[in-house]
């Protein structure tokens, strides 16, 4: 008697069979494994939800915190706002917020009166942000009139030229110069006084302060006039 030849089918029915047999055999073996594998990717995922989660309601209660305090600035507390601002730069460190934070307490605590204060608030501003960032030439003019209220015209003379080197628009650019200016009017520097003064009136002949602008060059030029005479 031949022997039974085996269809196709039937090797694919064997086919199945075996790798039915072997999966469920790796299975049996590996089961603990399996299980532990499941139960950590569902822990991983619980874990990057409740991180999200986390962040997402840091990000809102400094955003809260943020805008309490900028209402007590607004209203000219500043004092109180500088404390405001001090606890949410520590509080939400690392937070968009949180650098904000930093400018707006030596801001605060400048108009406060607090000078101290403020120059510890500017400097660390200065030292957190990048030179790129759009508050960077707002920490620099803030230390520079800090020092000038201080009487340090040295370091409010090297403030106010970092400033102007990272200005990026016109008007940042006029204000520093004329403030720059000033500051090295008293200074004694009358010479390089004139010289930003004039760089004002020809660079910027638009300017809706031109006229006061060229006031100033007229006092200055006094002052110095004065100086000679004196001499």
């Amino acid at each position: 008697m031949g022997k039974k030849r085996i269809t196709k089918k039937q090797l694919k029915e064997d086919a199945f069979v075996s790798s039915a047999f072997e999966a469920g055999h790796y299975v049996q073996q590996n089961l603990t494994r399996i299980i532990i594998g499941i139960v950590g990717t569902i822990a991983l995922i619980g874990l990057v939800y409740l991180f999200i989660n986390y962040r997402l309601e840091r990000a809102e209660a400094a955003s809260l915190a943020l805008f309490q305090a900028q209402a007590l600035y607004m209203n000219g507390q500043y004092s109180l706002a500088g404390t405001d601002f001090e606890k949410l730069a520590e509080d939400y460190s690392g937070t968009p917020e949180a650098e904000k934070a930093i400018f707006f307490a030596g801001d605060s605590y400048y108009n406060a009166g607090e000078y101290d204060q403020a120059v510890k608030w500017f400097e660390q501003c200065r030292d957190v942000l990048s030179s790129e960032d759009p508050l960077m030439v707002n920490c620099l003019a803030g230390l520079a009139a800090t020092h000038e209220q201080l009487k340090n015209l040295d370091q409010t003379i090297e403030f106010y030229r970092q400033a102007l080197e990272v200005a990026s628009y016109d008007y940042q650019k006029i204000e520093i110069m004329r403030d720059y200016s000033h500051v090295l009017s008293l200074a004694g520097k009358n010479a390089e006084a004139l010289e930003l003064i004039n760089r004002i009136i020809v660079d910027y002949p638009d300017n809706p302060r031109t006229g006061e602008i060229i006031e100033l060059k007229a006092e200055m030029l006094a002052k110095a006039t004065a100086a000679i005479e004196g001499n």
